[in-house]
């Protein structure tokens, strides 16, 4: 029996008379743990995926998009925002495959290349991993790392009117898009979707067709 990662308390599998049941890999998170995340449901707005009775809602207005449409799958409630601290900015690297199973599910099929949203060279020694990457990792998914980004200010520490107005902090790493028609952003956090779309921007610069967005949190 394994121990939630979260909580540490030992996780109980069901048992199945099905044969598939015996190759399952165990779960890594309690139901009570899950139960923390809360669900993004009902309608959504077309490009950051904010919940909206509108299909356009009232932030995303008026704004320039590179990014033609995020995808979030839960809501960015204290829990969450507990568990980001302890992964994000204490280091405990093993928590971030609990969204594991949830990412299968919403990547299952798609044909786009998957790009994670990178951190400076600077904020990955400080923190050892990006969390990006390590979640896509950790969770099996193929993923190419093809944008790099200049050290700035934790996005954090800045105002949402500050957030909005930053300037292009993507690059390149040495590689070319190709013939790529289509990419998917992954992020852990969709705030004010600057970063997403500065992201996009230089990945519409450079041909491609369609670049979406598929973040943790909302």
């Amino acid at each position: 029996m394994n121990n939630c990662l979260l909580c540490a308390q030992p996780v109980k599998q069901t048992a199945s008379w099905e044969l598939s049941w015996l190759f399952r890999s165990p779960p890594i998170c309690c139901k009570t743990c899950l139960a923390g995340f809360e669900k993004l449901t009902g309608s959504l707005c077309t490009f950051c995926g904010k919940e909206s009775t509108e299909p356009v809602c009232e932030d995303c207005q008026d704004r320039d998009h590179f990014l033609d449409s995020n995808k979030s799958i839960y809501r960015y409630n204290d829990f969450a925002k507990e568990y980001m601290k302890k992964f994000k900015f204490q280091g405990d690297y093993a928590i971030g495959a609990i969204f594991k199973s949830e990412l299968k599910k919403h990547l299952a099929g798609e044909n786009q290349k998957i790009v994670p949203i990178p951190v400076s060279k600077t904020r990955k020694l400080e923190r050892g991993f990006n969390q990006t990457s390590a979640i896509l990792k950790q969770s099996d998914i193929l993923y190419e790392e093809i944008l790099a980004k200049k050290h700035t200010e934790k996005q954090s520490k800045k105002t949402k009117k500050e957030r909005l107005a930053a300037e292009q902090v993507f690059y390149f790493l040495g590689k070319e898009v190709g013939e790529v028609c289509e990419i998917l952003l992954f992020d852990d956090i969709y705030t004010t979707g600057s970063t997403l779309n500065l992201a996009a921007q230089i990945l519409k610069k450079a041909g491609v067709e369609k670049v979406s967005a598929l973040t943790i949190f909302r």
